[in-house]
């Protein structure tokens, strides 16, 4: 049986531990000197490096601007990242940046602007990669732009980027070789998606084609929609956990199982009966800074309160749980 504490390497780079902090976004938080980062996310994402999470993942961030050093790329912003990377590294945990592109309909976007946001993206990833992280994930999860391309239901191009999966799945592929020739060859590159796109098939396609290309890992949550489907007798997780057991015995790469894991009970039961290959923690690592290392220990976890609106989305200094720790 394998134990959580069990390191995991992917490309030369060693994960401590199985358990991850998925990329949640901090909505509350607030740069320094009118950057978009800032302090607040310094100290976030250190205090979950030194509470023991093997992988982290930093929030959502677009690509929008990285070729150009603007936005979310400027000098103080990326300043910042370089920081959070370093203090990561610093408590012994791999860090990899989340890339997005917006939420933009895919079936109105031109070929000059589908070839604008690839340049993006690739300059995301190497800037990502020259700011000392040791990866970067592309988000074509939970709807957004990315998402709709590999979604056959709504993707209705007749170009070289719709119709079939090879071609649905392109706007990434066509670049990977782009990316790996301008980053080192330790750097991670992933994929997050949901299994349904609509179908199973679809999203079980997909992976197989990132598998191919040289994506290193999927971490696996939902698509346009969160899947609804039953889970065996005695699973102890959601249908979108499910999910990525299911990626899993599709793929030879790590797969990530994600969505309202908050015991220890429930990432002992994925991990040690090989549902997945690593556990994604979303608010659970957001309401304890140190949950990785309580589960490790087989200690309390100050877990979410599972409330109704999740204050976290709003005002994260209205959270219950987060108010316990502090006392």
């Amino acid at each position: 049986m394998r134990k959580l504490q069990e390191p995991l390497t992917i490309r030369g780079n060693t994960i401590k531990n199985r358990i991850v902090m998925e990329p949640m976004v901090t909505f509350s938080f607030h740069g320094d000197n009118g950057s978009f980062y800032g302090s607040q996310h310094i100290e976030h994402y250190t205090a979950r490096a030194k509470g023991g999470a093997g992988l982290i993942f930093i929030q959502a961030t677009a690509v929008s601007g990285a070729a150009g050093s603007t936005e979310k790329w400027s000098e103080e912003n990326t300043r910042v990242l370089r920081q959070i990377a370093d203090n990561c590294h610093e408590y012994g945990a791999v860090v990899m940046m989340q890339l997005a592109c917006g939420d933009l309909d895919i079936n109105e976007l031109t070929l000059s602007e589908i070839h604008s946001i690839q340049q993006d993206m690739i300059q995301a990833a190497v800037t990502a990669c020259a700011l000392g992280f040791d990866g970067a994930e592309f988000h074509f999860a939970h709807g957004y732009t990315l998402c709709k391309f590999i979604d056959a239901s709504y993707n209705r191009r007749i170009d070289e980027y719709g119709g079939n999966a090879d071609n649905r799945t392109r706007i990434l592929t066509e670049i990977l070789p782009e990316i790996r020739k301008n980053t080192h060859k330790k750097f991670i590159l992933g994929v997050r998606m949901g299994e349904y796109q609509p179908e199973s098939r679809d999203g079980i396609a997909s992976a197989k084609i990132f598998e191919k290309a040289g994506i290193n890992i999927l971490n696996i949550s939902f698509g346009t929609k969160p899947p609804v489907q039953p889970v065996p007798e005695g699973f102890l997780c959601s249908s979108m956990t499910y999910s990525g057991c299911k990626i899993k015995k599709e793929v030879s790469i790590p797969v990530i199982a994600v969505n309202e894991i908050r015991t220890e009970e429930q990432v002992r039961f994925l991990i040690e009966n090989d549902y997945a290959d690593l556990v994604g923690i979303g608010k659970g690592m957001l309401t304890d800074p140190e949950f990785a290392n309580h589960v490790l220990r087989s200690e309390p976890v100050n877990m979410c309160r599972s409330c109704k609106n999740c204050f976290w989305f709003t005002d994260h200094t209205k959270c219950p749980a987060r108010k316990s720790i502090l006392g």
